[in-house]
């Protein structure tokens, strides 16, 4: 009989140890074990290059670093600094790096928009976007990786509590400047409007007319936040600290800047007025034509004038395209 109870004890207290384990997995997984996260997760990391050299390697390295499993996507506007064969070597030694070379320096909008649309065309998950500099540092990552668990739209953020950047005062004042008027004229719900460093899910995407968004600079950030908050509730900041690019020179101009007042205008107006912008906003059949020159599938419409053999302007009453990758305007 005493030798039965002690069977019985032993076997109780395996039982225990068995359900405690199963107990603490369960505990660490739901804490953040983010690689069996991310794992079920197809995820995209987008940046677009000119003249980044010095920085580009080491960001390559960093990413991967952080979130080992993700594919990486970079654009490169022809930089006459070496970028792009930079890129082509790095390319042979991680298979998950993918480039498109573009011809000339086609804008910073553009380069997004032909990640967004790459993202739809190719099945992921989730696209994340961020400069090529080390002011967005790849080390917040997996926080916006685990936040678009629950999350259609995630930015990283300068101006919550924790978050922070080491500009001077004037880039300080344009920054603070222009999130409060974005905030204010649009109505976006958030603190942070005007970076780059974003997490979308690739869902959202597909029910924006990407073709819809017409700014092709910096200011691209402020219309495609408008855009998405116009159709999600579902959408976080994280603190994040803005360091000011570790090496090379800053590419936003003064004509950048009048670029973006004019869209913040646009965008107000069209809040106003919302009849004529709301058809923009519904379920859209995203356009995978094919470039006449290039081949490409990532264009997007356009309102460009197009000029014929003879010089002349082609018809306004034709449907315009402007292949993405190469830049070619076509009807």
């Amino acid at each position: 009989m005493y030798f039965q109870k002690i069977i019985f004890d032993f076997l109780l207290l395996l039982y225990i140890q068995n359900q405690s384990d199963g107990v603490n997995t369960y505990q660490h997984f739901d804490k953040g074990n983010l690689k069996n996260v991310y794992k079920m997760e197809q995820i995209l990391v987008f940046t677009a290059t000119y003249n980044e050299a010095e920085n580009i390697e080491d960001l390559i390295i960093s990413v991967f670093e952080y979130l080992p499993d993700t594919v990486m996507l970079i654009i490169d506007d022809a930089s006459p600094d070496g970028t792009g064969n930079i890129l082509n070597e790095l390319s042979l030694k991680y298979k998950e790096l993918n480039i498109i070379h573009r011809p000339q320096k086609l804008g910073l909008g553009t380069a997004h928009k032909l990640a967004m649309k790459y993202a739809i065309k190719n099945n992921f998950d989730i696209l994340i976007t961020m400069d090529a500099d080390f002011s967005h540092h790849p080390k917040y990552l997996k926080k916006m990786v685990n936040l678009m668990q629950n999350n259609d739209f995630v930015t990283g953020s300068r101006y919550i509590k924790g978050g922070g950047q080491n500009y001077g005062l004037y880039r300080k004042t344009l920054s603070v400047t222009a999130n409060v008027l974005a905030r204010n004229l649009l109505g976006i719900p958030l603190k942070e409007c005007t970076t780059s460093y974003r997490g979308f899910k690739v869902s959202i995407l597909k029910a924006i007319n990407l073709d819809s968004i017409q700014s092709e600079g910096y200011s691209f950030f402020v219309e495609s936040i408008y855009s998405v908050c116009r159709l999600t509730k579902n959408i976080d900041e994280f603190p994040i600290f803005f360091s000011d690019r570790q090496s090379g020179t800053s590419k936003i101009s003064k004509f950048e800047i009048f670029k973006s007042v004019l869209c913040l205008c646009r965008l107000f107006f069209n809040r106003i007025f919302p009849p004529k912008f709301q058809k923009e906003f519904q379920n859209h059949k995203q356009n995978f034509k094919k470039c006449p020159k290039c081949i490409s599938s990532y264009q997007t419409q356009t309102s460009k004038n197009i000029n014929n053999s003879n010089n002349q302007l082609s018809s306004n009453l034709a449907t315009k395209f402007q292949c993405l990758q190469c830049g070619t305007i076509y009807t």
